[in-house]
């Protein structure tokens, strides 16, 4: 099946969801069976698809001196001239951030989900690292980098006993935040849970449940408006928004409309952090009409009050999608999370193959940089 075609409302739509014809849902299910084979089938993605990077032509670093090293980041509203546009691969640095450079959580099968903070004038990633011998499947890592374009995995930072992904990062007051996105499915919806560091980057403590939704909703992805904590969360088709006054109070209050949008495959799940200006707020949406995560729509919010809601998708949008033919993003790119530096936009994304997916497994997401 499609996304776009099932409206039943009881499909849970934020995980991949495929229409597979009957050959290759068959050697699909004789994958799934075996171990080897389903190994196999991997690195035959592995080595199809994923290249060293020749690294020729590496952007010159920015200067961060003075720059998002304030008690919040990033600022509200954003400390830029400009709204991003034109995502284009930053030189021949990509894949930055692979499934090989895991080293402790076995053979892992990809990195996703990336989110940048600059801290201490270096760049910090945290990732989600997927493994589907593990249990559970998925937990949150770091890596660094002197210039935003050679990173160095460092170690898993966040495991709990449930699936865990999208870890937005972000400083506030002067104490780093993580909200990552959790996922159990035989336990049903899981709650929004805010964690903040006690020795960063490594050491997060659980300090308040936020949202705890009565349906699956994922990738809480918070802001600052107009003196007003607010998040969008969504199921692959209806997008939602909360709201707080405190940053650490439980239970925010759900959005008068909720959900906010409906029916909307093509931008019903966030993709990345929103991007505040004085005037308006730009958000990332995951594309799931066709594959799930092929495309980061962008969209402009119009109005936002906890009674109103309005956006419109940008006439530059989509910001990125898979490039086609071979390559660690050719099928899909589902996240961006961008940074401005002074001269530009330093993007983190991911991406995933195209060709041969049905058969070599979705999972090889990978991690680079765009500029914009």
């Amino acid at each position: 099946m499609t996304i776009g075609e099932d409206t039943s409302r009881t499909r849970l739509l934020a995980h991949a969801q495929y229409r597979f014809d009957p050959v290759v849902r068959s050697a699909r299910e004789t994958l799934a069976k075996s171990t080897l084979a389903e190994r196999v089938a991997w690195h035959a993605g592995e080595r199809l698809h994923m290249r060293t990077p020749p690294a020729s032509r590496v952007p010159d670093p920015v200067d961060l001196t003075g720059r998002h090293e304030g008690d919040t980041v990033p600022t509200y509203p954003y400390d830029a001239d400009r709204a991003p546009s034109l995502f284009e691969p930053a030189g021949d640095v990509n894949p930055v951030l692979t499934a090989g450079d895991v080293t402790d959580f076995g053979h892992a099968d990809c990195v996703a989900d990336p989110f940048l903070l600059v801290a201490d004038g270096r760049w910090h990633m945290f990732v989600e690292v997927y493994n589907h011998r593990r249990t559970p499947t998925a937990a949150i890592a770091h890596a660094e980098s002197d210039d935003g374009y050679e990173w160095t995995y460092d170690r898993v930072v966040l495991e709990t006993d449930e699936h865990l992904s999208y870890p937005y990062v972000f400083r506030w007051d002067g104490d780093y935040y993580m909200v990552p996105d959790r996922w159990a499915k035989e336990r049903g919806p899981a709650g929004v849970t805010l964690y903040r560091a006690e020795s960063f980057p490594h050491e997060w403590t659980p300090v308040a449940d936020l949202v705890q939704p009565s349906t699956p909703l994922h990738d809480f992805s918070p802001f600052r408006w107009e003196d007003r904590w607010w998040a969008l969360v969504g199921d692959g088709r209806d997008l939602y928004a909360y709201y707080s006054d405190d940053l650490e109070a439980p239970d925010w209050t759900p959005h008068a409309e909720n959900p906010v949008v409906e029916n909307r495959v093509r931008a019903g799940r966030p993709g990345g952090r929103p991007l505040v200006f004085e005037d308006r707020v730009l958000a990332f949406y995951q594309d799931c009409a066709a594959r799930y995560g092929e495309k980061v729509r962008l969209y402009e919010i119009t109005d936002l009050t906890p009674t109103t809601f309005a956006d419109e998708e940008r006439h530059d949008s989509p910001a990125v999608e898979g490039t086609g033919g071979l390559g660690w993003n050719s099928g899909s790119m589902h996240q961006v999370d961008a940074w401005y530096d002074g001269e530009g936009w330093h993007c983190a994304v991911d991406g995933t193959l195209g060709l041969g997916y049905q058969v070599l497994g979705e999972h090889h997401w990978a991690v680079g940089i765009y500029r914009a």
